[in-house]
Order: C-alpha cells, then sequence, then structure tokens
C-alpha cells in the first residue's frame, strides 16, 4: 500500500510530459474515502435540515411540521366536540321518551270539552308525530295542559324568535285537531331558518312528516321543521339562529302541497308558535 508510483500524464502526438504525480495505493485509498464521506455528510445534511426530507420515504416527520400538527389539533377537537354533541342527544331523546311514557295522559281519556264538533280550517297537511319520531307521540299530551300555552311567566316570553320563513299561515295551531303546529306556505326552494340557537337533536325521514328536522334550544325549548325537500343539517350540528337548516317541500304522506309544518315544544308540551313569532 505505501509503494511509490508515478502517474505521468503525456502528449499523445508529441509524448511531452504535461503533468507527473507521485502516488501510492494508501493515497488514493484516503482520497476516494475522504471524497465519499464529505459526499455523504453533505446528502444527509441536506435531507435532514432542508424540506427535501418531506421526499424522501420514511424522513419525513409529520409531526415537526407546524401545517400538520396544527390541522391535527383540530381536527381532535372536531372529533371530540361531535362525540359530545352526540352523547348529549342521545341523553336528550332517553329524557323526552321517559317522561313521556311516566308523565303523559292517554288522549282518549280527554274531557268532553274537546270531543265536540271540529271546527273548519284550510289545510295542507294534518301533521303529526309519527313512528320514529324523535318526540313524544300525540297520545301523551294532555291537551288541558297545553291548552294555555305556556304563555304566563314562562322564559320563552322573553326570547325573540325569527321566523323560520315568511308567509301565509293556512293552518294555525289546533289542540283539539291534534295540530300542534302551524302551516306555512311558501315556493319550493325557500330557504327555512332557525328561529334561535341550538343542537340538531334529529334530522330524519319519516313516512307521515318526510323529512324532519329538530333543534334543541336553551328553556327546554325544541323546534321541528317538517316536510322539508332537504335537511342541510346533520345530527349533533349546531346552528346559528337565523341560519338556513333546510329546503321548503312536499314530502311525507300528510301534505298536499310545497310548505313548511313547524312545531315549537317547551318542557314536553306543544305552545302555538304564532304567540311568538309573526310568519307574515
Amino acid at each position: 500500500m505505501r509503494d511509490p508510483y508515478r502517474l505521468v500524464l503525456m502528449k499523445e502526438e508529441t509524448l511531452e510530459e504535461v503533468a507527473s504525480y507521485r502516488l501510492s495505493l494508501l493515497n488514493v485509498y484516503l482520497l476516494v474515502s475522504s471524497i465519499i464521506v464529505l459526499t455523504s455528510i453533505l446528502v444527509l445534511s441536506v435531507v435532514f435540515f432542508t424540506p427535501v426530507k418531506r421526499l424522501v420515504p420514511g424522513y419525513g416527520d409529520i409531526h415537526e411540521n407546524r401545517e400538520y400538527v396544527e390541522l391535527y389539533k383540530k381536527v381532535r377537537t372536531l372529533e371530540e366536540e361531535v362525540k359530545a354533541q352526540q352523547l348529549y342527544a342521545e341523553r336528550f331523546r332517553a329524557l323526552i321518551l321517559a317522561g313521556a311514557d311516566s308523565s303523559a295522559l292517554d288522549i282518549s281519556s280527554a274531557t268532553d270539552d274537546f270531543v265536540g264538533e271540529q271546527p273548519n280550517r284550510p289545510t295542507i297537511s294534518q301533521p303529526s308525530p309519527g313512528p320514529g319520531s324523535f318526540y313524544p307521540a300525540i297520545p301523551t299530551v294532555d291537551r288541558r295542559t297545553v291548552k294555555s300555552n305556556l304563555t304566563n311567566g314562562n322564559d320563552i316570553d322573553f326570547l325573540y324568535l325569527i321566523p323560520p320563513l315568511k308567509g301565509p299561515v293556512s293552518a294555525g295551531y289546533s289542540v283539539e285537531d291534534a295540530h300542534f303546529g302551524v302551516d306555512v306556505l311558501a315556493p319550493k326552494n325557500t330557504p327555512v331558518k332557525a328561529v334561535l340557537d341550538g343542537y340538531v337533536i334529529t334530522s330524519d325521514w319519516t313516512l307521515e312528516t318526510g323529512n324532519t328536522l329538530g333543534i334543541q334550544h336553551a328553556n327546554n325549548m325544541v323546534s321541528f321543521y317538517k316536510h322539508n325537500a332537504r335537511n342541510l343539517k346533520q345530527l349533533g350540528s349546531f346552528v346559528k339562529a337565523g341560519e338556513a337548516v333546510a329546503i321548503v317541500g312536499n314530502t311525507g304522506e300528510q301534505t298536499s302541497g310545497p310548505h313548511l309544518h313547524f312545531e315549537l315544544w317547551v318542557d314536553g308540551k306543544p305552545v302555538d308558535p304564532q304567540n311568538f313569532i309573526a310568519f307574515n
């Protein structure tokens, strides 16, 4: 390895010596090794200390990227909020159904004051909670209790409710006719707005009322929007007052034209929406 050698560079035509180098195999080995080591250090530095490492499989650390870290935190936060909303909706559903089973009075036991002749009214639909509905079934409502509409001393009297939409009311609230809401006429594809801030506790389809959406508000108040062409919000979504939550439609068996059937329930009992909202 240490034996000396001479490397001579000569012109081919004249055999003139251009350069001469005294080398050994050890010197050549050290030179080549140094070049390889320096090249490796340079490549590794580029990989570890520049954005190029993101392009190298196995070297790109997602946890060192600020954008990925922020997105990861946001996703985790959204997942926790969705779980909390789902748990809230499930507990609220269980609470409503349990209250309906334990404290409701069968409609067949209503007094003779409600058995008389039914008043005439223009109807587009005769909505009533059907199978699979979230809120208590009609037979569990005590008509003597809801007739007062909770207009005296209830917190709802002090709330400003935004009209879900503007239009003529074709059928009003009537306990005697088991019509626990109002029918508001509107053209197809008219947006339906949330009356107050709240969480969507049901967004589903039933045979009787078609696309139905329910929102839980403060003060134990729930609003329902029925016969929608399409629900714009999913179960567990938080909505702001005045935000579009559905599109007016004509879905379900209990309808014969495009309109919104709107209901308000307070403390598990229906109230007359026209006492709190001006639809015209």
